[in-house]
């Protein structure tokens, strides 16, 4: 399998940055941290489920016997 690490770029004008880059990158930054946002909020909401679930059986096992 050939290695293209290797290989050199095309000789060539370097492409420019367009506004339709720009504002591309801008747009997936803002999704980015909006998903982020989401995964924190779904990460809370599970843990505190988590949590419940653990005290509720905590307090089940420590009940006095009849």
């Amino acid at each position: 399998m050939r290695d293209f690490s290797l290989v050199d770029p095309p000789a060539g004008p370097k492409p420019e940055r367009r506004p339709e880059g720009i504002l591309l990158n801008y747009r997936l930054r803002e999704l980015e941290r909006r998903v982020g946002r989401i995964e924190a909020f779904l990460l809370g909401v599970l843990c505190t489920i988590a949590l419940s679930v653990v005290g509720g059986l905590a307090a089940l096992l420590n009940l006095p016997g009849p």
